[in-house]
């Protein structure tokens, strides 16, 4: 009896001792040392069917260890067993209160994920564009009604005249991860109800590519064709012409561009042709302009170095030479040069302070026609925008050139112009512009200068992403050292601008 009593008091023992051993499994407050059956069955239950097997550390709130959230039902079915979790009593077990502890984040430690705050966006009402395939495409259309009290540009006898202009434009860019295609297709037509013979079309088409041949070399490819007229008021205007006669420009260049580490080398050549419509004169003849038709052919050579991310110096070197259709043109002067150019500047990249180029340089012109005074001197030539604070934006252009002209006596003619335009936001919505400009027109070979003055003042009132009301004045002021070519202009504009 005693042997019995105690074998009996024995399996007692080891029955209270198993029992515990599974309560602690449960609670998970140690690693279990067998493999009991309950254990087995949980085991099974959290092994997946099919699929990937979950990452290291896979739970029930919803994420692995890849850091990637569950979808569908799986989140919906943690977030609900989360809240149920919380709104459960506190249970008597230790452990299980640790864990309703975790999953409410009430653990001393415990790192609570925040919202970060979104960035307001820099340009709160610019066009989100359209998709197509893999572009981006950005129209808009303006339409004004305005007053100018001059549309001739003449001392005297001005003829102030209401008008409507009408401007459509597309803008496209490509989203491919390597090369580029980008382009702008922009037309414009001024049309004045008092005095007709002055309507003035504007069109022009830009298609820019680059093609990433390496990481260390590309090739740039860019075509331009512009259509426009002769400016009221110059000296090559056809002031007895029924209209202004058009005048087209077809323009292409190809580059090829290596990099050497921080070294940057490019080569490329360019070619252009302007044509000039005949014109219909007043008195119903027609007046032959082909003696202005020329094509030009030219190379560039380039070296830069880039010393920091935004900061890029850089040397340029361009050769060209001009041919006219006609050797010697209707007043038998042979117009034909040869040109040169050379420069010395810098390219900035820091996009939200300061972006874009300045540079200056020399450039020369030598012309066939020994009657025709070479041409030479400074070139300046910039374009820069400058990001002063977050509400005001400056921007700066300047461009030096050597046109042609046919005034008579006269070589060419050294365009120098220079602008500054201040945008700044007393809203985000309404945005004011002021702007000046200066440029002078040296006719070398004549004692002819004319300076150019330009003021400009605007509003755009933004209603949304897709339309702007824009009011604009400009003022414009030529004084010449040829008495009687002086003359100013306002001219007031109010319209609509709808974008996409």
């Amino acid at each position: 009896m005693p042997v019995c009593a105690g074998l009996a008091l024995l399996a007692a023992s080891v029955a209270a001792s198993v029992q515990a051993q599974s309560s602690l499994d449960e609670f998970e407050l140690r690693p279990a040392l067998g493999q009991g059956a309950q254990k087995s069955a949980r085991t099974a239950q959290r092994q997946p069917a099919f699929g990937s097997p979950p990452g290291s550390g896979a739970g029930d709130t919803g994420f692995v260890s890849t850091n990637i959230p569950a979808k569908g039902a799986n989140t919906v079915a943690a977030k609900s067993a989360k809240q149920a979790a919380r709104s459960a009593p506190p249970p008597n077990n230790l452990a299980a209160r640790v864990r309703q502890a975790i999953d409410r984040d009430d653990v001393t430690g415990s790192v609570r994920p925040r919202a970060v705050p979104r960035a307001p966006e820099e340009e709160p009402f610019a066009p989100v564009g359209v998709r197509a395939g893999s572009f981006t495409l950005r129209p808009s259309l303006e339409v004004y009604g305005g007053y100018d009290d001059n549309p001739f540009r003449v001392n005297s006898g001005k003829l102030p005249s209401t008008f409507m202009k009408t401007e459509g434009k597309v803008e496209a860019e490509s989203n491919w991860s390597r090369h580029s295609l980008s382009g702008e297709l922009r037309g414009a037509y001024t049309d004045y109800f008092e005095v007709p013979g002055n309507d003035r079309p504007e069109a022009e088409a830009k298609l820019r590519g680059r093609i990433d041949v390496s990481s260390m070399s590309r090739i740039e490819l860019e075509g331009r064709a512009a259509l426009t007229t002769d400016a009221a008021g110059s000296p090559d205007a056809i002031t007895s012409a029924k209209r202004p006669p058009n005048v087209y420009t077809l323009e292409g260049s190809a580059g090829y561009v290596q990099r050497f580490n921080r070294v940057e080398l490019g080569l490329r050549g360019m070619v252009e042709r302007s044509t000039h419509q005949d014109a219909e004169l007043l008195s119903g003849a027609t007046l032959d302009l082909s003696d202005r038709d020329y094509t030009s052919y030219g190379a560039a050579l380039r070296g830069s170095y880039e010393s920091t991310p935004d900061f890029k110096p850089f040397a340029e070197v361009a050769v060209d030479r001009r041919i006219y259709d006609h050797k010697v043109d209707f007043t038998g002067v042979q117009r034909g040069s040869d040109g040169m150019r050379l420069r010395a500047g810098a390219e900035f990249a820091r996009e939200r302070r300061l972006s874009g180029e300045v540079s200056a340089g020399y450039a020369w012109r030598k012309y066939e026609d020994p009657t025709l005074e070479n041409i030479s001197g400074l070139i300046v030539d910039a374009s820069l925008i400058w990001r002063a604070t977050g509400l005001t934006t400056v921007t700066l252009k300047a461009n030096s050139e050597i046109g042609e002209t046919t005034l008579a006596g006269a070589s060419g003619v050294f365009h120098r112009q220079a602008s500054v335009t201040v945008d700044h936001a007393f809203r985000r919505w309404l945005i004011g512009t002021a702007g000046a400009s200066f440029g002078i027109d040296d006719y070398v070979g004549t004692d002819r200068r004319d300076d150019r003055i330009g003021l400009l003042a605007g509003l755009t009132y933004y209603f949304n992403r897709y339309a702007a009301l824009k009011g604009e004045f400009r003022h414009e002021r030529l004084r010449s050292t040829v008495p009687g070519d002086d003359y100013t202009a306002n001219i007031v504009m109010l319209g609509l601008r709808l974008q996409r």
